[in-house]
């Protein structure tokens, strides 16, 4: 199979029964840890930056880079453009030449959603992009939060509908949906229980892939159920924060080394050991 293919990926990920996991990359050091672990577990991968992440690297810098690693190993290894908040931003994504463009509607008025996700759908028509939107909005953020429990944050939102889901997909025609079903952005006090019926009852409506954000908090064993349902692919961003945040304070207390590339080693692993276990965790292990 092509590795230059992320609507045939999606599509085998589907029919085997496994997941592709997408990794926020906000630096080089994440890239490197991504790239690495890809290699090792010889993983499909989506490497993906938020709106925030794309102002710091570069959305044409992180395009490039993936493509050099992409064409030097020859790995199936994508671009996501992550929760996109405007038109304008998801249209940048489609020029930097991103594999995958999420549109972020979801606090806007659902007709002003379908409508603007529709927009977003025409521009990438044809351009071997795909495009992933969402209804309702999936809060929490992608940190620790351990003074907050998983179901103080649900509370906060409101679960995706599966016939509001069923006619936002036909009315946009949009290639991957990212619904709300108790998963959140983050890590909290207690693990939160996702609507795993919830969540096939829209797989069962949508005539479309569907994806899981909040992948770092999800109990393993709620992940796996996701995945038997449809899911096809999986967010990871806040273990990966935490771990690289953690890891540098230690070398940093005990190294003197002002040569950052020296230090950096250490940390690469450790965050390139939290992407080969979701790999093991999503499936994805030896599909490349």
């Amino acid at each position: 199979m092509s590795s230059g293919n992320i609507d045939l990926w999606l599509k085998k990920a589907r029919e085997e029964r496994f997941a592709i996991g997408a990794f926020n990359a906000a630096n080089i050091e994440t890239f490197k840890a991504i790239v690495g672990a890809a290699k090792k577990m010889s993983s499909p991968v989506i490497i993906e930056a938020s709106h925030g992440e794309v102002e710091f690297i570069g959305g044409d810098n992180l395009v490039d880079l993936v493509k050099n690693a992409r064409e030097e190993m020859s790995l199936p290894i994508f671009t996501n453009l992550d929760h996109a908040p405007t038109v304008e931003d998801a249209m940048d994504g489609v020029d930097w030449g991103f594999d995958m463009i999420h549109y972020n509607g979801s606090k806007l008025s659902l007709k002003e959603n379908v409508k603007n996700t529709k927009r977003v759908v025409e521009a990438v028509k044809g351009g071997g992009s795909v495009v992933e939107a969402e209804i309702n909005p999936i809060v929490g953020e992608s940190a620790e939060h351990m003074q907050e429990t998983a179901e103080e944050i649900q509370k906060q939102g409101e679960y995706t509908d599966p016939q509001e889901a069923e006619e936002f997909v036909k009315e946009t025609g949009v290639d991957i949906l990212a619904s709300f079903v108790g998963n959140l952005h983050g890590v909290y006090k207690t693990p939160p229980k996702i609507d795993v019926d919830r969540l096939k009852e829209i797989g069962k409506r949508v005539d479309c892939y569907l994806s899981l954000h909040g992948g770092s908090g999800i109990p393993d064993d709620q992940v796996k159920m996701a995945i038997e349902r449809g899911v096809v692919k999986v967010n990871v961003n806040s273990e990966m924060r935490i771990i690289y945040r953690e890891t540098l304070e230690k070398v940093l207390e005990k190294n003197d080394e002002v040569a950052i590339y020296k230090i950096m080693p250490e940390v690469i692993n450790m965050v390139q050991g939290v992407v080969e276990k979701k790999i093991e965790l999503l499936g994805s292990k030896g599909k490349a």
